[in-house]
């Protein structure tokens, strides 16, 4: 889901000026949401409420900046350390692999109500379970990945001789 915001281009959203409406009095900022890859918890169109926190666990739904400049909505399914910060995991419900790792710079909060369906403000532990799934099919799917690549010298070698 990608959030419109009205005339602002993408350079107006700084990390500090990110960085100052997340910790505005930790009010919730309400948002317009566009697309439907969220459906049919989340309608193009919808407006939410988000709110950054300290803590945001596989299955709650985040609201970051994609590299390409867009907001987007889509479900935390896990995160991993990269240097001295983490990196988070999120995918669309409608998609059947992961977007790109997430800083946390980068996230403006979690959906915590508004014209949306309950199951995204308060998360139900049927939904996080299926985020931690996701997130381990992609895991196992990269260490299987990296298994084939690594293999796949051996056999040609066998092969050879």
């Amino acid at each position: 889901e990608t959030w419109q915001r009205p005339h602002m281009s993408n350079s107006f959203w700084t990390p500090d000026r990110m960085n100052a409406v997340r910790t505005m009095a930790g009010e919730p900022l309400r948002v317009r949401i566009a697309g439907d890859c969220m459906a049919p918890l989340l309608s193009d169109g919808s407006s939410v409420w988000v709110k950054s926190s300290g803590l945001y666990r596989p299955g709650d739904v985040l609201v970051f900046r994609s590299p390409d400049g867009r907001w987007l909505a889509h479900r935390l399914i896990g995160g991993y350390p990269k240097g001295r910060e983490w990196r988070w995991l999120t995918q669309a419900d409608s998609s059947d692999r992961p977007d790109y790792a997430v800083s946390p710079k980068n996230v403006l909060g979690k959906i915590v109500g508004g014209d949306c369906s309950l199951d995204l403000s308060t998360v139900p532990l049927t939904h996080r379970l299926r985020a931690v799934g996701r997130l381990l099919r992609f895991a196992w799917t990269r260490i299987c990945r990296g298994l084939l690549e690594t293999d796949a010298p051996r056999r040609e070698r066998r092969r050879l001789s």
